[in-house]
């Protein structure tokens, strides 16, 4: 089962192929191994920007590595992001609100969510070292995952449909949670410190993101947990490039 768990959690949050060969979820989409896959995803993408950075400026291996993120993720995140900030910063009551969220197009508040971040992604990235880039996004892979997995067990579903209904199993939840805490403390320890640091900062802004969506939505869903993971992601490189 632990197996089928992390099959699921990494084709859920890649593009990899490797869901399980019955095609289901798996157990709660492998919730508990969220931040252990975002830490693998920040390792590549980190090794992007250290090898690159060797070959050319700090500043285009920095873009390199956030569009392999982008790619490798298959962008998840990102549509999570501009779909929760065109319907939490909108107009409307929640359930308005909600089928903007749905809707495939993006409005004024979803596209320059998308750009913000990504901006200060790269500026933030582009100003560490090698070494330090790849320890935050190490870091902010498994942090950011953490607090995903900390708005599924803490903040109610409010869809009737979707991933999220598997995803939002109440079984195990204190023990996933736990599951990934763990191996968030793992990845921290590439770079304790600051990993220390952030972590204030990575919770924060999730209460803030799940905070604004309960008051808006009365919950949570899919597209809120994206936004949390590219928040969250965000604050642990601008942690990372403080000097």
């Amino acid at each position: 089962m632990t197996i089928r768990s992390l099959r699921a959690a990494m084709s859920f949050l890649t593009v990899l192929p490797v869901a399980n060969a019955d095609g289901s979820s798996g157990e709660r989409l492998g919730r508990a191994y969220f931040p252990a896959i975002g830490a693998l995803i920040g390792l590549a993408a980190g090794a992007t920007f250290a090898v690159l950075s060797a070959l050319t400026s700090p500043l285009l291996a920095a873009a390199c590595a956030v569009a392999f993120l982008c790619v490798l993720t298959g962008a998840i995140h990102l549509d999570g992001l501009a779909d929760t900030a065109d319907g939490l910063l909108g107009g409307g009551d929640p359930s308005r609100r909600l089928e903007v969220m749905r809707d495939p197009r993006l409005g004024t508040f979803g596209v320059t969510a998308i750009v913000v971040v990504l901006l200060l992604d790269v500026a933030a990235l582009s100003s560490m070292s090698p070494a330090r880039g790849l320890a935050a996004l190490v870091v902010g892979g498994a942090l950011s995952r953490l607090a995903t997995l900390s708005v599924i067990a803490f903040v109610p579903y409010v869809r009737t449909s979707g991933l999220g209904v598997a995803a939002w199993d109440a079984r195990h939840r204190g023990l996933d949670l736990v599951l990934g805490s763990a191996t968030a403390l793992v990845a921290g320890a590439i770079d304790w410190r600051r990993a220390l640091l952030a972590l204030p900062f990575v919770g924060l802004t999730a209460i803030a993101v799940a905070g604004l969506a309960r008051r808006r939505l009365g919950g949570a869903t899919g597209d809120v947990c994206g936004a949390t993971a590219e928040l969250c992601q965000l604050a642990v490189l601008l942690v990372f490039a403080v000097r």
